[in-house]
């Protein structure tokens, strides 16, 4: 029961029940908005790390890329050619809708497919991975999670990362709303989590199970560098990201919510 295969493949059927939630939510404005020259709904802070790196003319893949509109973005910034990769099959569907609707085919591909599992031919084939927010907790391996972005890379490409901070798992809403810390950040158990993942209207709903995973900060940073990347830039953000626990942005002792980061694989 505790295998990764369980917690993957368990996460997976979850954002698969969650994906036709997200498609009522956004898929309609987003089918106009990507036919748009200057669509980009990456965040000042992630845009900022990706401009340290530079995009243009690079080969980008995206993992847990969710609908594909962040790789998409980062296709129309000027890079060379682009990769999504996400195991929820809908999710991909949805992204595929997109492509297509910016027309971006040529350039661009989507993949459906476990990250812990990817197609061999993809080793060694880009100058950037990305993550943006919410990959690392999904991940009941964050040592084998790097390995597989280090396969990825070419000598002396980068991992761009946007994520929540795991302070923020710390917290749970109480029932008015505001936010509390109730767990260890040393927690090692999963959490088990059956409400459902509509983080657009916030909708509970009796869904399948996901599981999520503690990932301290210090593991995260380890678990590159232990594989010899180099750090080239972290920066922890004070305002929230993640749409999780919305209420301590405005809270007097702000934790940090978010964090953006860039590894270099020698």
């Amino acid at each position: 029961m505790d295998s990764r295969k369980f917690y993957t493949d368990a996460n997976r059927k979850s954002w698969d029940e969650a994906a036709p939630k997200h498609r009522a939510a956004n898929q309609e404005q987003l089918l106009l908005d990507v036919k748009k020259s200057d669509f980009n709904p990456l965040a000042d802070y992630l845009l900022e790390s990706l401009a340290l790196v530079g995009v243009k003319n690079k080969k980008i893949i995206q993992l847990c890329c969710n609908n594909g509109k962040d790789v998409l973005a980062v296709q129309k910034m000027g890079a060379h050619s682009t990769v999504g990769v996400d195991a929820a099959a809908a999710f991909i569907d949805q992204g595929k809708e997109l492509v297509e609707a910016a027309g971006l085919q040529d350039v661009m591909q989507l993949i459906v497919s476990d990250v812990y599992d990817l197609p061999k031919e993809l080793a060694g084939q880009f100058d950037i991975v990305l993550t943006t927010v919410g990959v690392m907790s999904w991940m009941p391996d964050i040592k084998d999670f790097f390995r597989v972005v280090s396969e990825l890379l070419k000598p002396g490409g980068y991992y761009v990362v946007e994520e929540m901070h795991p302070v923020l798992m710390m917290y749970e809403p109480d029932e008015k709303g505001k936010s509390r810390p109730l767990h260890s950040y040393f927690r090692k158990e999963p959490w088990k989590d059956t409400d459902g993942l509509d983080y657009f209207n916030h909708e509970s709903y009796d869904a399948k199970p996901c599981y999520s995973f503690q990932h301290r900060l210090d593991n995260i940073l380890m678990a590159g560098i232990n594989l010899g990347m180099s750090l080239k830039h972290i920066k922890e953000i004070d305002r929230d990201i993640s749409n999780f626990c919305q209420d301590l942005q405005h809270q007097e002792a702000v934790p940090p919510l978010g964090f953006t980061l860039v590894m270099q694989k020698p």
